[in-house]
């Protein structure tokens, strides 16, 4: 017999525990709440998340990293990201959505954090935007580029957030 059942025969002897039916009930009621009283997770699915600290921003360069909004496009569009007490090997997804709302591009970054702070990036950049025959002609096709971008962020495939931002072709 069951533990549980056996803590409910000694403490209910009305109920009988004998029926196979009921003790599985009683069996699965009593585990249920022993596990809620002792603070542990109910079952496989109730696994705590832990959303990591982090910052995100848009930044035109590397060197003079300051938050931008608009992004010309002969511009990469950076996206920095600092992790702070993340261990272990993890992997930055970013996808790029265009203004007609479709995935334009996708890029991974694969990272083992070891610091207090780790930092990272990984950048969208617009290709064949120049005529060959004089860099400063933009080609037609630029048009497609020009509109409000969305940045969609993952950690290890998790949703974490996204960012928009405009893309001028001046």
């Amino acid at each position: 017999m069951p533990c549980a059942a056996l803590l409910l025969q000694k403490t209910m002897p009305f109920i009988n525990t004998r029926h196979p039916l009921i003790n599985t009930l009683v069996t699965q009621r009593i585990l249920l709440i022993l596990l809620l009283l002792a603070g542990l997770p109910v079952s496989g699915s109730a696994a705590e998340v832990n959303v990591p600290s982090y910052t995100l921003k848009l930044v035109k360069n590397l060197v003079d990293p300051q938050t931008a909004s608009e992004f010309d496009c002969r511009e990469r569009v950076y996206l920095m990201t600092t992790w702070f007490k993340v261990y272990g090997e993890h992997r930055i997804t970013a996808r790029w959505f265009n203004p007609e709302g479709t995935l334009q591009d996708q890029g991974h970054l694969d990272f083992v954090g070891q610091q207090k702070e780790t930092d990272g990036w990984l950048a969208l950049e617009f290709l064949n935007v120049e005529t060959r025959s004089a860099s400063t002609h933009l080609n037609a096709e630029v048009a497609k580029f020009y509109g409000k971008w969305k940045v969609r962020v993952f950690l290890d495939n998790n949703f974490l957030e996204e960012r928009e931002f405009f893309v001028r072709c001046k």
